[in-house]
């Protein structure tokens, strides 16, 4: 336990006499004194993996459905990208240098923002595509000519950005809201908080400290059974309301693990989504080594697209990433995967790391939201081709 974030959760508890799991999600992820996310301690990707540390094919793919988002947009001669939950610059690294190689107007255009809550600095990735000899060529090292053109702030949200024409993307962020968590008895929602007792913290259930929480679930038109339990990410709405004032046109994707609501909220999963990550090992108890995992829920996509709707931003395309990567051309970067000068086990490797992208049982069941302000924004998005599947979870 970090013993810093650990006596401030007790401090917390000792002054209100519990607190709600939001707060202390909040504190165990992102306190100053010691977070998950704030300390930075040691590299994120020694806890977890996503899509972009698995191979950069996954930015060089969404420079294409950017590129064309730009495209619709009429071409102007500033669009911004603005990435919220931005790392290590992974993502940042592969979509600047693909767009750079591929498409120079583009890359000219492009005006790439890398917003963090605790920014450390860019790391340029240590692989990286090699166009030159085909569309998806895997090179091992960096081209040292490139230097892509990020600029890199702190910030927790949207709040200082305004009047932003172009794409507000955030890979893997909105799971890590603070959830509130609850559960069904007596037949009435019921909240859970968090409390001491003999010292440790423990769970203990009453009345909700909000509304909000009742009311999303009735929002969702579900009947839940006695003894369900269940986590409510409210703090959804507050980022969209946040999207809404920041962007005056263009598009919002959004890449994230989560289901429908009426599958989030089924027996399937009538414990909950909570997950926590360390050290590449996967648990389910956020109360042990605070500080030093991850904290992780799927996330609502049914309620975000309809917060979404509320805000102003209408629904372009909702799909699996499975199915986003191969209409951007997936396959063809695949296909085109050869020696070179490689050994035959190196080629293979970056084989296997491609396919976790679009392997359901890793990265591939990961949903993508595509949403829009402004007029003349409803053509059809590459990545949400009519012949893709809506995901039905």
């Amino acid at each position: 336990m970090s013993s810093t974030v650990g006596q401030e959760i007790m401090n917390l508890i000792q002054e209100h006499g519990l607190i709600t799991f939001a707060q202390f999600m909040r504190a165990c992820l992102y306190s100053p004194k010691g977070g998950f996310y704030s300390a930075r301690s040691s590299s994120i990707s020694a806890h977890f993996g996503t899509s972009p540390t698995m191979h950069p094919v996954f930015g060089a793919l969404i420079a294409r459905q950017l590129e064309q988002m730009w495209q619709i947009m009429g071409e102007p001669a500033v669009f911004h990208l603005i990435e919220v939950g931005s790392g290590d610059g992974s993502l940042a690294w592969s979509i600047m240098d693909a767009c750079q190689r591929m498409t120079p107007r583009f890359a000219e255009a492009l005006r790439y923002v890398a917003a963090d809550y605790q920014p450390v600095p860019l790391q340029s990735p240590v692989h990286t595509l090699d166009l030159s000899n085909g569309p998806g060529d895997w090179a091992p090292s960096v081209r040292q000519d490139t230097t892509p053109r990020v600029q890199q702030v702190k910030a927790e949200g949207l709040r200082s950005f305004r009047n932003v024409a172009g794409c507000i993307l955030c890979n893997e962020l909105i799971d890590n809201f603070p959830v509130h968590r609850f559960c069904i008895r007596d037949g009435r929602v019921q909240e859970v908080y968090v409390t001491l007792a003999g010292g440790e913290l423990t769970e203990m259930v009453d009345e909700p400290s909000t509304p909000g929480i009742e009311k999303r679930l009735t929002s969702l038109g579900l009947s839940l059974p006695e003894g369900h339990r269940g986590e409510v990410n409210l703090a959804m709405e507050d980022w969209i309301d946040q999207v809404s004032e920041s962007l005056d046109r263009g598009f919002v994707l959004t890449i994230d693990y989560g289901q429908s609501g009426a599958d989030l909220y089924s027996p399937r999963n009538a414990q909950g989504t909570l997950v926590c990550h360390r050290r590449h090992a996967v648990g389910d108890d956020p109360y042990r080594n605070i500080g030093e995992q991850d904290i992780t829920c799927q996330v609502d996509f049914t309620s975000l697209r309809m917060l979404g709707e509320r805000y102003g931003l209408a629904t372009v395309g909702y799909t699996t990433q499975t199915r986003f990567l191969a209409n951007l051309g997936f396959h063809t970067f695949l296909d085109a995967q050869q020696p070179h000068g490689r050994s035959t086990a190196r080629t293979e490797l970056s084989r296997i790391a491609m396919m976790t992208l679009v392997d359901p049982s890793e990265y591939g069941d990961f949903k993508v939201l595509a949403q829009a302000r402004g007029n003349g924004l409803d053509s059809e998005l590459l990545g949400f081709a009519k012949d893709a599947a809506t995901p039905t979870r």
